[in-house]
């Protein structure tokens, strides 16, 4: 059975406005965010500045709203005006979900400070867009797209349970792996799993990379520094560390093993599936050793990560 995507216009114009306050991502969509944003009106121009103001002091909050809405039971059968217009209601179904006891303490402080703040004046925003043709736009340009993908990511999921297999690399952050895909035109360039449910991803990302999206996250977000103390260096490795350009920003041998190992793990294991142009940059040699290690000493997918790299660490002390 292949997996379901879900399409959200609401999640999609929540992300847009995102993008009109964050620079990088508004750099990422510039064409589309300059057919709209040039033609708001001065009180929605007014609301972005504020909003920006509000980004400055927790980046991102946009997608701790999009945390809230993906889990209100009525996102699929309410127009985005009445979801936005029962904010209220949608922080007290939120909070009576176990996500909110799993909540970081900052999307708790979001909760409680800001988000009402933000959401009468993304309304505002929403209905000017509205105005302006937004949804059509993207009923018109980003749907057919968004169902294209959608075909070619359920057809390499249904081939490939990239989750379940990458979590058992995965050391203190497990990806969904029975959780609802969401696929967003304005969500970025990466994968980004939300509350341990939902996966999230753009149709920038091609089908064949959506594999490298997950492994990227995984190894960027994981933290491998603990295993890795059970490197004994020799004098070569020695020499290796403190000659690296980058030696004063590593703390310690078992940081600048880490970070081989991360890129060691980022080749193998998307060249353990799929063809990759990746390689293990020459100024990391220790990487490349691991690699090998890697690729002779198959890890059972049922023993865990720590044991695996304090076991391959201790034989590469040798």
């Amino acid at each position: 059975m292949s997996t379901e995507f879900q399409i959200s216009y609401t999640l999609d114009v929540l992300l847009y406005i995102g993008c009109m306050i964050d620079e990088e991502k508004r750099d990422l969509y510039e064409e589309d965010i300059d057919t709209f944003m040039p033609m708001l009106g001065t009180i929605s121009d007014k609301y972005l500045e504020k909003l920006k103001k509000i980004n400055k002091g927790t980046p991102g909050f946009i997608n701790y709203i999009i945390s809230i809405v993906i889990v209100n039971d009525h996102l699929h059968d309410w127009t985005t005006t009445d979801l936005l217009d029962r904010h209220k209601r949608l922080v007290t179904v939120f909070k009576k979900t176990a996500h909110f006891k799993k909540a970081s303490s900052v999307l708790k402080k979001f909760i409680n400070n800001d988000f009402s703040k933000t959401m009468p004046l993304i309304k505002v925003i929403v209905t000017d867009l509205d105005r302006l043709g937004f949804k059509k736009f993207w009923l018109e340009e980003k749907l057919p797209l968004l169902k294209e993908r959608t075909a070619e990511y359920q057809k390499v999921l249904s081939e490939f349970n990239i989750a379940r297999y990458v979590n058992s690399w995965v050391v203190d952050k497990k990806i969904p792996v029975n959780g609802q895909w969401y696929i967003l035109a304005y969500s970025g360039n990466q994968y980004k799993p939300l509350l341990g449910k939902f996966n999230v991803i753009a149709p920038i990302t091609p089908a064949d990379q959506l594999f490298h999206r997950v492994v990227s996250y995984v190894l960027k977000a994981g933290s491998y520094r603990k295993f890795c103390k059970a490197l004994k260096p020799d004098s070569d490795l020695k020499a290796e560390y403190k000659k690296h350009k980058l030696y004063k920003s590593f703390k310690g041998i078992s940081d600048y093993a880490e970070v081989c190992l991360k890129k060691a793990l980022s080749v193998y294991l998307i060249d353990d599936y799929h063809t990759s142009e990746l390689e293990i940059p020459a100024n990391y040699p220790f990487a490349t050793v691991i690699h090998g290690f890697l690729c002779e000493n198959e890890k059972p997918i049922d023993v865990a990560i720590g044991v695996y790299v304090i076991d391959m660490m201790k034989k590469l002390s040798r």
